[in-house]
């Protein structure tokens, strides 16, 4: 009779393709949190893009004052006033952040840009697509957030759904 102390060829090539393949998926999320800023940057950034998508589908009424826009600035993004469309900044000393604002500490090194533009306007009409004359995402567009290890990109298509690539 044989006595079967060691592990069999097959076994131990199972093992290493295991070990492996984790690895490959687990060791990077070691390197810190910069890999992941730009992920949940970008996650904030649709989610505030979807909400006044959806403020602009739900007020329709042609006498609303309501503007429905979000203005994307290098580090920052929200409105200082949604009865106010006329403005195309956001100015620092006056600016609350709604649910749709937020402002990226400056040591994260995260910018946001559209086609190059680190200032622009996304304005929603009521079927919730990205119309706005003087933007770059009047019909659609692609927003850039750029970290200081990867850049991730948003997709507004012209129909107005919005995705992550």
């Amino acid at each position: 009779m044989r006595n079967n102390l060691g592990f069999t060829t097959i076994e131990l090539v199972t093992v290493i393709i295991i070990v492996a393949i984790l690895a490959i998926n687990i060791l990077p999320k070691f390197d810190g949190s910069n890999s992941y800023q730009a992920h949940t940057h970008r996650a904030q950034l649709i989610s505030a893009l979807r909400l006044t998508q959806q403020r602009a589908m739900q007020q329709t009424d042609s006498n609303s004052h309501y503007c429905h826009q979000l203005i994307i600035e290098a580090q920052r993004y929200g409105v200082d006033d949604r009865t106010d469309c006329t403005k195309q900044n956001i100015m620092r000393a006056s600016w609350q952040p709604d649910l749709t604002g937020h402002i990226v500490e400056s040591g994260n090194n995260i910018t946001f840009s559209i086609g190059g533009n680190s200032s622009v306007i996304v304005r929603f009409d009521w079927l919730g697509r990205p119309s706005y004359p003087t933007s770059n995402c009047n019909g659609g567009c692609t927003i850039t957030v750029t970290s200081a290890v990867e850049s991730l990109d948003i997709k507004i298509e012209a129909e107005g759904y919005i995705h992550g690539l």
